[in-house]
């Protein structure tokens, strides 16, 4: 390290060192005009990872803080340091948005950039899933939405009883994390999708051979399209989730984010590759990304605006980064930040998983219309989307069940992401307390994902501290 050199310090938090794992004392800096998660090991000295390559998106998003909404139960009674104590612990500062449940260790792909290296073979029974489920309904009272994923859940034997199994027991919306290339000669598995309303998210990396060979291994680029082809001509729900990489497929971002807007996808996911699982021997100083990175990246085009994404609220604020789109016809999207205003519109996304459409977003989205259609604000917004908003509105005030208001966001929305997981040079135990996605594991733990990815699965057994 250059000791001339000139530091800003955020913050002090705990980290790990890379090279042996040891929890260290760390901090948050700012130097040459970017934001480094810095760390001391006694044994190994200093090391330094890049956490924002924006100072000015880092301090803007230490803004996007809101109080954390704790879980109804938790499922590990005694704090006895982390992470040996997730599951979530009494030290956990936010409760369960997204839980992503892994069925299966099998997958038909070999992934360099996977995040998930499993050290022992499984295969969730259904037992043992509707234990997962259980517990997430005990936990948080009730549960919107989940992901399913592995592997690749597309091959476990069991995945619709599950899906369905999950419905029974007031799940509202499944999603499940999958490249996709089952559906291709499984009639009966599209059927099923269609008939449980389940989204399938799919890889989608770009549309280069090259970056599908460096990413997945095999080019897929033509599969993947007949993929979509497929889906859309059987109306069965989907989103795309791509993984990013500096020198690889970031030059692909504003088309991803083209073919988006111009699909039938509801969401779109970006996720800067983390260095962990199969993924922890790629280069990282050569392909690594952060969040403003994308989001410089993203912005621009028909759609998207300069400003339009902000950190998710509930999480931590280097976790997430998103911006919502209402359909005001076919091929134009306006701005729900826009629409609402900055602060209605944070609480209208914070602490949830399906935003805006529910009793309180209703009240606020029902406020703004009559404001917007008001003669002093009336140039703010155009009479198509106040029209759009007005049907949306009309609609949830005669059906106002969770159904209706999954289906009115599908029809109506769109929605951008930016999730940036955390590996062994880049963890942070101040960001792990506020994570909002965990593993629910087999038992009673739910374990948060970065944790799981990068320490294993030692948290297996499920039985309380």
């Amino acid at each position: 390290m250059n000791k001339a050199e000139s530091k800003l310090i955020y913050s002090q938090t705990m980290a790990l060192c890379p090279k042996c794992m040891s929890k260290v004392r760390a901090r948050i800096i700012e130097v040459d005009s970017k934001v480094f998660l810095e760390k001391f090991c006694p044994e190994h000295g200093f090391s330094r990872v890049l956490i924002s390559s924006d100072p000015e998106w880092y301090r803007a998003s230490m803004a996007y803080i809101k109080p954390s909404q704790n879980p109804k139960e938790r499922n590990v009674e005694k704090f006895v340091g982390c992470p040996q104590s997730c599951g979530l612990c009494p030290e956990h500062r936010q409760h369960v948005c997204l839980p992503i449940i892994e069925i299966t260790d099998r997958c038909d792909l070999s992934c360099p950039v996977c995040l998930k290296k499993f050290d022992r073979a499984f295969s969730l029974s259904v037992d043992q899933f509707a234990g997962i489920i259980d517990n997430l309904m005990r936990t948080e009272g009730r549960m919107d939405v989940v992901n399913i994923s592995g592997g690749e859940p597309l091959l476990h034997p069991d995945l619709e009883q599950m899906i369905r199994l999950a419905r029974e027991k007031g799940v509202s919306q499944v999603s499940v994390s999958t490249n996709g290339l089952a559906f291709l000669d499984n009639p009966a598995l599209r059927q099923m999708f269609r008939e449980t309303r389940s989204i399938a998210a799919l890889q989608f990396d770009g549309f280069k051979p090259e970056t599908w060979k460096f990413i997945r291994g095999v080019d897929l680029a033509a599969k993947k399209q007949e993929i979509i082809r497929v889906l859309e001509a059987e109306g069965i729900t989907y989103s795309l989730v791509s993984t990013i990489l500096k020198g690889v497929n970031d030059d692909e971002i504003a088309a991803i984010r083209d073919f988006f807007f111009a699909s039938q996808a509801v969401s779109l996911m970006f996720q800067p590759v983390t260095f962990s699982g199969s993924a922890a021997s790629l280069d990282a100083e050569r392909h690594r990304l952060t969040i403003p990175d994308v989001v410089q990246a993203i912005e621009g085009g028909r759609h998207v605006k300069k400003g339009d994404f902000n950190p998710l609220p509930c999480s931590h604020y280097s976790c997430f980064a998103l911006s919502y789109y209402l359909k005001v016809e076919d091929g134009d999207y306006y701005s729900l930040k826009e629409f609402l205003g900055r602060d209605d519109y944070l609480a209208m996304i914070a602490n949830k998983t399906l935003p805006g459409l529910d009793s309180n977003g209703y009240d606020m989205m029902k406020n703004r219309l009559y404001k917007l259609w008001s003669a002093a604000d009336s140039s703010t917004a155009s009479t198509k989307l106040l029209n759009r908003v007005k049907a949306i509105l009309k609609k949830l005030n005669q059906d106002s069940s969770t159904d209706a208001r999954i289906n009115a966001g599908i029809e109506n929305m769109k929605a951008i992401f930016i999730h940036h997981f955390m590996d062994v040079h880049t963890l942070d135990f101040g960001r792990l307390i506020k994570c909002c996605n965990p593993y629910p594991m087999p038992g009673d733990r739910l374990v948060p994902m970065c944790a799981q990815n990068v320490f294993g699965s030692y948290q297996e057994s499920g039985k309380k501290s």
